[in-house]
């Protein structure tokens, strides 16, 4: 099972909506952005993983698959989730620009608190895909 990983956003909005208090939310927040502070930063630029594509046929299975490995992680899989992992790269890349651009606007407009702005992400997405979380196909 895929791990799910969130913003600090969002597990914020999720203890507001679970009505955790004020106190408790300052007190993670704070704890959160510690431990983010220790860890090692990167730009994104100089984030690389090593990733290869390529095709196969099974002798044993007479079909055609798809390889993936990303890093040391190798997965094969059949040309119709292929194509589906390849749609929603594209979807979520489209997103990423979006918001990109959005929090772009938003910065030009003068709304620079960092808080804010994951809210209005938050939000954006909600409008974007239907729902807060990671959207999945079905």
């Amino acid at each position: 099972m895929a791990r799910h990983l969130f913003v600090l956003e969002e597990v914020i909005a999720m203890l507001q909506v679970l009505g955790a208090a004020k106190g408790t939310i300052e007190n993670f927040r704070r704890q959160a952005e510690a431990v983010s502070k220790k860890r090692p930063k990167h730009a994104v630029d100089d984030m690389v993983d090593d990733i290869t594509v390529a095709s196969g046929y099974g002798h044993t299975s007479q079909r055609g698959f798809v390889e993936f490995t990303l890093n040391d992680q190798l997965s094969q899989m059949e040309p119709k989730k292929a194509r589906e992992i390849g749609y929603m790269l594209i979807e979520a890349a489209e997103a990423a620009t979006s918001d990109e651009m959005f929090v772009t606007l938003l910065k030009r407009v003068g709304i620079e608190d960092a808080e804010r702005l994951g809210r209005m992400l938050i939000d954006l997405r909600e409008i974007r895909q239907g729902t807060r979380g990671i959207a999945r196909p079905s």
